[in-house]
């Protein structure tokens, strides 16, 4: 595979009138996208900032992507569901000098320049094709939540990407001309494991709408409209498509690879997505943000699930080095790590540091590597002191999801003047109960923990929920369940 933009571009020479990307009714050709980019770069060649791009899964923030690389600036994503705040301080960070708002609303959060889609299709149409940035330059910078809340811009380089498109292409199975699924909104990096691997590989990119992360009767119609072939998800978006009946190999023929990234998969939900579509490849992977969306990965087949639970996270891919520090905490190596964040010096030093003589990044994920694998025990920053003791959420949540008739499960430690004085679990089931029954399960729950869990680490109430909430990226959403909890 040649650079992204060469790639795409050879493409709308060859494959002219092929659907590059589709969004419910709206739909852009390879010619179209090339041309309206080319048109955008032609129009913002001379800013020094990155192109804000601004919607939900409109087709043209894409050719703002690809017109942001073309130009040099590259572009940050900000999806609607943004709160103003959050817009508000991200665009004084960045200070744009152009702003396109795929939307229909107006946006009044910037002295920059706000171009609208109307504009870009009144663009000069020019034959020019340009290509102006280079591999150090930074592609795109998503901006992530950080502990305190406060939004840290994660800048990740065109070379770097490009190296990262290719390993996915690799992953992909199912070769040329595929029909793509992706869930995530553009704000959230597990978009781009869809996006770019997809556009160059003549695919064709389906954009789920945000609507149908909590509706699986929306998701059951793009399917049963567009023969998807490769679907792009968080393991929590799986969840909730495995809630249709009809979600099987049968029905769904066409669906040959899914490909995971942003959460944990768990061996449960591993276990039943490979008995409904026996024929498919179901890849694992890991990576933070900071990364390049994901450094490792591994195909789960039978024979990894029943010799593994939990499920590894596999392999680094090409020029990607990991290790573990003194506190099992992993750290990452390679062309893959983000430049630092942008204009935050401060926060950039805190985890892009030194290791062994190299630029290293660490991640807060606490890791082990066990018969050439790689695994994730989950986020150190999980772990709470509760009784004198130190422990770990996950470790209680892994062994609540063991349990048979127990789908999903979310610890919530409930804190009063600062000390952790309850754990409660929020589950779900595998099957539908009666209120009688639901009495009769939760029952159960304290004494088969028990068998491999200390008293200490056993959670003191349970509440039984429909499905647990996720959120606009499609992850479980841990702060509504903690509202939905303790209030």
């Amino acid at each position: 595979m040649k650079d992204i933009l060469q790639t795409i571009n050879r493409y709308s020479v060859i494959y002219p009138n092929k659907i590059a990307i589709r969004y419910n009714d709206h739909s852009l050709t390879y010619k179209q996208l090339d041309t309206y980019a080319n048109a955008l770069a032609c129009y913002i060649m001379s800013s020094r900032t990155p192109l804000i791009l601004y919607g939900h899964m409109s087709p043209y923030m894409i050719v703002g992507m690809l017109a942001s690389l073309k130009a040099g600036c590259g572009y940050i994503p900000l999806d609607i569901s943004m709160p103003t705040a959050r817009l508000q301080h991200i665009i004084n960070k960045v200070e744009p000098n152009f702003v396109l708002n795929t939307t229909s609303d107006e946006i009044e959060l910037t002295n920059g320049e706000i171009i609208t889609i109307d504009d870009l299709q009144q663009m000069s149409v020019t034959t020019r094709e340009f290509n102006n940035i280079q591999e150090v330059d930074i592609a795109y910078t998503i901006f992530t939540s950080g502990t305190t809340g406060e939004p840290k811009g994660v800048q990740i380089s065109y070379g770097s990407l490009n190296e990262f498109v290719k390993w996915i292409s690799d992953i992909n199975q199912l070769g040329l001309y595929q029909h793509w699924l992706n869930q995530a909104p553009f704000s959230f990096d597990l978009s781009v494991m869809a996006i770019y691997p997809c556009l160059t590989t003549a695919g064709t990119l389906h954009l789920v709408d945000k609507h149908m992360v909590a509706k699986p009767q929306l998701l059951d119609d793009l399917l049963r409209s567009n023969n998807i072939n490769i679907w792009v998800s968080t393991p929590s978006f799986m969840e909730l498509a495995l809630l249709l009946p009809i979600f099987t190999q049968e029905k769904y023929e066409s669906l040959g690879q899914f490909i995971f990234c942003g959460e944990v998969l768990s061996h449960k939900l591993a276990e039943k997505l490979l008995h409904h579509f026996n024929k498919a490849v179901v890849y694992n992977t890991y990576g933070p943000t900071e990364a390049t969306v994901a450094v490792t990965g591994i195909q789960i087949t039978q024979s990894i699930i029943q010799h593994y639970n939990p499920l590894p996270v596999g392999k680094p891919r090409a020029g990607v080095t990991l290790a573990v520090n003194d506190h099992a905490e992993l750290i990452i190596m390679g062309r893959c790590l983000s430049q630092g964040y942008l204009n935050d010096a401060i926060k950039t030093a805190q985890v892009f540091k030194e290791y062994q003589g190299k630029q290293v990044y660490y991640t807060g994920d606490s890791a082990y590597y066990l018969d050439d694998m790689w695994f994730i025990k989950g986020r150190m920053d999980n772990q709470i002191k509760y009784n004198g003791y130190r422990i770990e959420l996950e470790d209680i949540e892994f062994r609540l999801r063991q349990i048979h008739f127990i789908q999903e499960a979310i610890v919530v430690p409930k804190v009063k003047q600062g000390k952790v004085v309850q754990l409660i679990a929020a589950i779900t089931l595998t099957k539908a109960v009666s209120p009688e029954e639901v009495k009769v399960l939760k029952s159960e729950i304290t004494p088969l923990l028990a068998e491999n869990l200390p008293t200490y680490m056993l959670p003191t109430k349970y509440e039984i929920l429909e499905k647990l909430p996720i959120n606009g990226n499609g992850k479980v959403d841990r702060k509504a369940i903690n509202e939905v909890i303790l209030r």
